[in-house]
């Protein structure tokens, strides 16, 4: 009989090596799966949440400033994810008559879980930096970079430049009868048609005094007359001999007589945010309190631009925030409004960059345990 048990007890401690090997490459090999798998499923979610509260806080902000109240942003400055692993196993073996414990027993249970511990890191974005970013006109080396960026260069233009030459481009109509500046949309339309045509291209200047040119050619005979128009908008005159290229210096400045080519001034961000503000639409019983500011007839850059009220959670809204008892939201379907927005956020991320490194400045760090 002692044989017996010991035979048996040779033989469950045999499975028992064979089985907690086994547990052991499994766990090894799980680990290295959920690692990788944790950055590929983890990353794209830390960035899509941190995405839309950027996208609801800024526009929180715009409807808090609207109704003429402080707001205050949060940047966030880090996003640390600590994952933690904790593994089981269980064997289960029997002694004596197969018959006791046939079919009853587990001979090999384990597991594998871990947990994500993220920690995210904000700082107060403030400063004079940040100020000075925010109220600052748009340098016009990066008006060049994002006309030429883009694909939809004279809506760009006409969002980010305020005048250019005497062609004015006001943020808003003060007087009730004043209209927007027709000269300078048709300005905008015949840069849009001659660029499109490939016969007007922003180029870098060599000389130290200004930056960049627009260098117009190969346009006769058949673009002669919009290029007479083009520059005639600008107060410039033709060409004798229309065979020449047509070099205009681009000015960071307001034209007066000394300016012999473009000279532009652009909007700061806060003037886009301004703009965005008076787009807030206003529940009929805020405007009857007089708890919303009033701003007037918005110019060319704003008039297409609607932000909405209601009273209900909107169905279809490409970014919502509720505030005072309703939801103000961008609908999706208005491209319009949306690719103003995407504009307004990346000028304004630049300014809050520009304050980022605030050594002294207090930093909220908050543990998230899932």
């Amino acid at each position: 009989m002692e044989i017996e048990i010991q035979r048996y007890g040779y033989k469950y401690r045999w499975l028992l090596t064979i089985a907690t090997l086994c547990l052991v490459l499994g766990l090894l090999s799980g680990c290295a799966v959920v690692g990788p798998r944790s950055i590929s499923m983890g990353r794209s979610d830390y960035n899509e949440a941190i995405n839309k509260t950027e996208d609801e806080q800024m526009l929180l902000s715009i409807v808090k400033g609207r109704y003429g109240e402080t707001f205050s942003l949060l940047a966030v400055s880090g996003v640390a994810a600590n994952v933690r692993f904790r593994a089981n196993a269980a064997v289960e073996v029997g002694v004596g008559p197969n018959k006791d414990y046939l079919g009853n027993l587990v001979p090999l249970s384990g597991g594998l879980a871990y947990e994500e511990n993220p920690t995210i890191t904000y700082a107060p974005v403030q400063g004079e930096q940040y100020l000075r970013q925010l109220l600052s006109p748009i340098p016009l080396d990066l008006l060049v970079l994002i006309l030429r960026a883009g694909t939809d260069p004279a809506n760009y233009l006409t969002l980010i430049a305020n005048r250019i030459n005497d062609l004015r481009n006001p943020d808003f109509l003060d007087a009730p009868s004043a209209a927007p500046d027709i000269r300078f949309q048709r300005f905008v339309k015949l840069s849009e048609e001659l660029d499109k045509s490939g016969l007007l291209q922003l180029v870098e200047d060599p000389r130290k005094d200004v930056s960049f040119d627009i260098l117009i050619t190969n346009y006769a005979p058949a673009y002669s007359e919009k290029v007479r128009a083009y520059l005639t908008l600008l107060g410039l005159s033709m060409p004798t001999e229309e065979s020449e290229d047509i070099v205009l210096p681009v000015y960071f400045a307001i034209k007066g007589r000394d300016v012999d080519g473009i000279a532009i001034s652009t909007r700061s961000t806060f003037d886009l945010i301004e703009i965005l503000r008076a787009a807030v639409e206003i529940p009929a019983e805020h405007v009857g309190a007089g708890l919303a500011r009033k701003y007037p007839a918005p110019g060319l850059v704003g008039k297409n631009i609607h932000i909405h009220a209601s009273k209900d959670k909107p169905g279809r809204a490409a970014v919502a925030v509720k505030h005072r008892g309703y939801w103000f939201y961008i609908d999706d379907s208005d491209m319009h409004t949306k690719l103003f927005y995407v504009m307004v956020r990346t000028l304004w991320s630049v300014s809050i960059a520009a304050a980022s490194d605030q050594s002294a400045a207090p930093v909220l760090t908050i543990p998230v345990s899932r």
